[in-house]
């Protein structure tokens, strides 16, 4: 096992000018720090050595990191020849009993990793570089301290889509190289979607041939539907794949490949209408969403599928195999005449069981292979948690990304769990105000709403949390082009997910955290790593006030990361600008711009908080139901807080419903005479957001009996953000919004046969 670059420039990037007492800025956490006095100093005598033949690879890829860091030559050596002046490796099971877990002790004499395994010994070495310090002299020290450390959870994972966008072999170990350095240990590479097929396949050659280009991809914002004419794709061939395995699992990271079925199949179809029901013809998607046609649950397509995972199983080590499972569409099922054969044969009721069937034949035949010729266990699958639907394979583990429900419902039923939400995982997501950040495919899931979250289902008792295994951060790249920006967007959110994976729950704490994440920068800076810099972004939230049409302002940052400046006339903040000490009172229009500073130095972008008042900003509103809980931010004020959603969708500029009907009401606090009411919805139906069937527009003067104004459609051609409004005239103080969805979503969209999404945002009373 060879020192990569990117550890031998983190080694050399990491040296901080010595002081006393030393400052440990070890990521993640570990479980128990004991500072001691004095540091050791490595020499060209420094011998490293290990117990046993099994960390000879630990020993080298130390020895090539110290080499990096120190310009030192140090031998390596079995055995154990002095018992000064060295770095001893070594092996005790009983160390604390955990896997992966290890003490490191160093000393003036010499320094000790101990490990339960040769990943705890790793880890260790991890922890060991993050401490060089540069002395005054010019040499490179190691504090004196103990650290006795092992994981929380044994899933600390990440993910990375390359079918949408393909990313070459040089990036994918770079991105193993940085989940080893925060000791994150499953890699979830997706390898096959509707826009390509990346893995070869030797018994079916087209799959790469035709599966892995296309003739043109998607661009910009999902609801312009805009598409380019260049042909894209790439692969890796076998021999690629084996030469990222070996590099990974040389840092103790499973690899889990992904190969999607029933759905998403469309670039296998290309390649192989046959396994269809229709017969084709197709080609690879350009577009990003999700189609109908579907691998078809006949014997052909389970022998092919078969014969592509035992290719694959014979390629990668690892005891689990994802088969993806989710948004297959069931519309070609229903009027296919083999697989309504096969529903009456095995008598299932309808093509949800249909879809657990297939999952179910495919589980059996992975469970046959064993996980190694020396042992009896069989592999497992792992999918989407729209693999419950139907009933759940035997010993299928499932991925809960739609939220909790699906994770807390297979933990119940006593299966394997990794944790996934969009609403905490999702790192395609937005991390800072959109409207300074990379195109994305929506969401807001900031670097400290992932360092809060929290893998274990309150509803869970404490038996089945034991089948939480752990959880994963999500990068996929519809909306991701390079390696760049695919750094970019893991950056540093990954970071905060793997202390939430690693270090003990009780010990989080995001000011600590922060303090070390800022030490973690100068690193990736010198790594040449592309990172995000939002948590220097100044936050902000809206309330209202006792006094009706005055919004309440309140400017937020990272605590103890500088001061925030701000201007409400649109100019730009500086050093000399106001400073935020409590509440903005607003009760006419403004633009307030604000960005942290520390000193005369700006932190990170303005945030700008455009304010359009008019008659129902700031005053009373009811929503009947509540907002869901995911979309909920700011509550119901949000639709009046003077803030109008913008074209890049964020959750803190809209509110999300799933019921059939909303029943929204204004006071605007006294009789007016009105000339146009309005609201403002979402059409995004990739994302299950569908926009109203009708709103219905009504007034009153007593908020108990209303007049209807005008019931509004969305047009024919709707797409993004859609205003349902009127320029009826009316006197009132009551406004009613009465929003009706149009049912669950038809066959041949995302999410077919759930109920929709319904977004809505400011709401104009004129």
């Amino acid at each position: 096992m060879r020192c990569s670059l990117f550890f031998c420039s983190v080694c050399a990037s990491s040296i901080t000018i010595a002081q006393q007492p030393p400052t440990v800025n070890i990521i993640p956490q570990p479980v128990s720090t004991t500072i001691g006095s004095g540091s050791f100093v490595p020499s060209s005598a420094t011998t490293i050595t290990f117990d046993t033949t099994a960390l000879k690879d630990e020993a080298a890829f130390l020895g090539d990191a110290l080499h990096a860091t120190t310009d030192l030559h140090m031998r390596s050596s079995l055995g154990n020849p002095s018992d000064k002046n060295i770095i001893r490796l070594s092996l005790q099971k009983g160390t604390n009993g955990i896997p992966e877990g290890y003490t490191l002790l160093i000393s003036a004499g010499r320094i000790d990793i101990i490990g339960t395994d040769q990943a705890g010994v790793f880890h260790g070495i991890g922890s060991l570089l993050q401490l060089a310090r540069m002395e005054q002299q010019g040499s490179t020290s190691f504090p004196c301290l103990t650290i006795t450390d092992h994981p929380r959870f044994p899933w600390r994972g990440m993910h990375l889509d390359v079918s949408r966008h393909f990313f070459p072999v040089e990036f994918v170990k770079r991105y193993i190289d940085l989940m080893a350095r925060y000791k994150m240990n499953v890699f979830h590479w997706h390898l096959t979607d509707d826009q390509g097929w990346r893995i070869e396949i030797k018994k079916y050659p087209k799959l790469t041939k035709v599966g892995a280009w296309r003739s043109g991809s998607e661009f910009g914002p999902y609801s312009d539907r805009s598409f380019d004419s260049t042909r894209y794709g790439g692969f890796y061939t076998q021999d690629q794949i084996r030469d990222v395995i070996e590099y990974a699992t040389a840092r103790h990271v499973t690899i889990v490949p992904e190969i999607e079925m029933p759905g998403h199949s469309l670039a296998a179809l290309a390649a192989y209408p046959e396994l269809s029901c229709t017969g084709g013809p197709f080609e690879v998607v350009k577009g990003w969403g999700v189609f109908d046609d579907v691998f078809c649950p006949k014997d052909s397509t389970f022998t092919f599928l078969e014969n592509v995972l035992t290719e694959v199983m014979d390629l990668f080590p690892g005891e689990y195999i994802h088969i993806g499972g989710d948004e297959c569409s069931k519309t070609r099922w229903k009027t296919c005449a083999d697989c309504q054969a096969l529903m009456k044969k095995e008598g299932l009721k309808d093509e949800g069981e249909l879809q657990s069937y297939f999952v179910q034949r495919i589980e059996k035949f992975v469970n046959s292979k064993r996980l190694r010729p020396d042992l009896s266990g069989g592999r497992k699958i792992i999918g989407w948690d729209e693999i419950l639907e139907g009933g759940l394979a035997p010993n299928a583990a499932v991925m809960s990304w739609r939220g909790t429900e699906g994770g807390v419902a297979a933990a119940k039923q006593k299966h394997n769990v990794v944790m996934t939400p969009g609403t905490h995982c999702y790192f395609d997501h937005y991390q800072g105000d959109p409207a300074v950040e990379p195109l994305a495919i929506g969401g807001y899931t900031t670097l400290q709403k992932v360092y809060g979250y929290e893998p274990v289902p309150e509803e869970l008792d404490s038996a089945e949390a034991q089948y939480i295994l752990g959880a994963q951060g999500n990068v996929w790249t519809e909306y991701i082009t390079t390696p760049e920006q695919a750094e970019y967007m893991a950056l540093p959110r990954m970071i905060a997910l793997a202390e939430v994976l690693w270090s003990p729950k009780a010990s989080r704490n995001e000011t600590d955290f922060v303090r070390r994440l800022e030490s973690e920068f100068a690193n990736l800076d010198a790594m040449g790593m592309h990172y995000s810099k939002s948590l220097y972004n100044v936050g902000y939230s809206m309330r209202g006030s006792k006094k009706r049409g005055q919004l309440n302002v309140d400017l937020t940052r990272t605590p103890g990361l500088g001061d925030i400046r701000f201007t409400v006339d649109g100019s730009e903040p500086c050093d000399t600008s106001k400073q935020y000490f409590s509440t903005i009172e607003q009760r006419g229009n403004a633009t307030i711009k604000a960005a942290m500073f520390s000193g005369v130095k700006k932190m990170g972008n303005t945030t700008a908080l455009k304010l359009d008042f008019d008659l129902g900003t700031g005053r009373v509103i009811t929503t009947d139901p509540p907002p869901s809980e995911k979309y909920n931010t700011g509550g119901p004020f949000t639709l009046i807080d003077g803030v109008s959603a913008q074209a890049r969708r964020v959750s803190t500029q809209w509110l999300g419903w799933t019921s059939p009907q909303v029943t929204i009401t204004v006071d605007i606090g006294s009789e007016q005479s009105l000339t146009h009411i309005g609201i403002g919805a979402l059409e995004e139906r990739y994302s299950w957001i569908h926009p109203p069937s009708e709103v219905n527009i009504a007034t009153s003067s007593d908020g108990k009996t209303f007049s209807d104004i005008e019931t509004v459609r969305p047009p024919t051609d709707a797409h993004g953000r859609i205003e349902y409004g009127s320029d009826k005239a009316a006197s009132a103080r009551y406004v009613r919004f009465i929003v009706k969805s149009h049912g669950k979503i038809e066959d041949g969209f995302a999410g077919a046969g759930n109920m929709p999404w319904t977004f809505l945002d400011e709401i104009h009373i004129r």
